[in-house]
């Protein structure tokens, strides 16, 4: 008499530091990232067999500050692709560093229209070091994708114990293993040792771009950093260049100096698609009819990053201002 089945889930590997080693335990912040392979964090966590079945494949394995499109591109296609052809599959786990987390799990919150759980999990902490906090986050992100109560929550994160959303997930920290939070609307749950805790409360995920295909070649979006007396010749230089996009990250609640206003007021060309987020970390951006003439729409609570990925996206799909503006409204 066999026992009950467990569900497969797939790994895939991006690098970072949950990959990462040091020559010292002790060095917690001079280390390589994306150094271990996937199938290897396995061999270290023999726990996982009585959670999962899990299949592992590498898409990279590298530092998530040198991420590109070209990886978010073999991502998306390979999660894409799994979940179509392997009804059976009971849910994604990907690692993934931290610095650059919360862009690739709001890019697939964008793009993938599956109930079945997503999760992205990294850690603050090498693989190498005392303490790391790898393996504990990997083993409670397998939780998490195993558990029934996570469908249809759309992409999610895990970090220290705490579940939450791709759209809130934020790094709030340089250090300590509690680096990750959701500011403004909170985490969805949490996961320790009995079990996957969710609010019954199932919050929606829209997927705004489900049918979209990447290209080999991404518009051009950049982000401006707010600040006292910025540059003059900037905004005219990347208007000249012919970016497609532009994201402020504007002071208080996204806005832009007189100095920047300017610039786009004497700007005799076309106009890219332009976003404006704010600096703060954290509250709304709202529309500002002074802004809104010169062409820029309020990017709401989005961060600065995260208006980037929606930005970038919408350019690939053709949108226009006005329907960029529709999409904002429910995002």
């Amino acid at each position: 008499m066999t026992g009950p089945s467990i569900p497969r889930l797939l790994l895939l590997g991006t690098g970072g530091t949950i990959a990462g080693t040091a020559p010292e335990s002790t060095q917690l912040n001079r280390y390589a990232a994306g150094v271990i392979g996937a199938e290897a964090l396995l061999t270290t966590l023999p726990q996982l067999n009585r959670l999962a079945e899990i299949q592992v494949e590498q898409i990279t394995n590298v530092d998530s500050a040198d991420l590109g499109f070209n990886h978010w591109r073999d991502l998306v296609s390979r999660l894409k692709q799994i979940l179509a052809e392997d009804p059976g599959l009971a849910g994604v786990v990907i690692t993934h560093g931290t610095n650059t987390l919360e862009e690739t799990a709001w890019l697939l919150q964008l793009l993938i229209d599956d109930p079945r759980p997503v999760v992205l999990v990294g850690a603050m902490r090498p693989a190498s070091a005392l303490s790391a906090d790898g393996p504990l986050n990997l083993y409670q992100a397998v939780q998490v994708a195993c558990s029934a109560d996570a469908r249809g929550r759309g992409v999610m994160v895990v970090m220290d114990g705490q579940i939450h959303s791709a759209r809130d997930v934020a790094k709030r920290a340089t250090q300590g293993v509690g680096a990750f939070h959701s500011a403004t609307r909170g985490p969805l749950g949490w996961v320790d040792d009995f079990g996957v805790h969710l609010s019954g409360v199932e919050r929606s995920a829209s997927v705004p771009f489900a049918g979209l295909s990447l290209p080999t070649i991404w518009p051009q979006v950049v982000i401006l950093h707010g600040c006292v007396q910025p540059s003059e010749a900037l905004i005219p230089a990347l208007l000249s260049a012919g970016v497609e996009g532009l994201v402020f990250t504007g002071t208080g609640a996204g806005q832009l100096s007189a100095v920047e206003r300017n610039a786009l007021a004497q700007w005799q060309g076309p106009r890219p698609l332009m976003l404006r987020a704010n600096r703060c970390g954290m509250g709304p951006v709202h529309r500002c009819e002074d802004h809104a003439r010169l062409g820029l729409l309020p990017a709401g609570d989005l961060s600065p990053q995260k208006a980037r990925v929606l930005l970038l996206l919408a350019l690939i799909n053709g949108d226009d201002r006005n329907t960029l503006a529709s999409r904002l409204m429910v995002v």
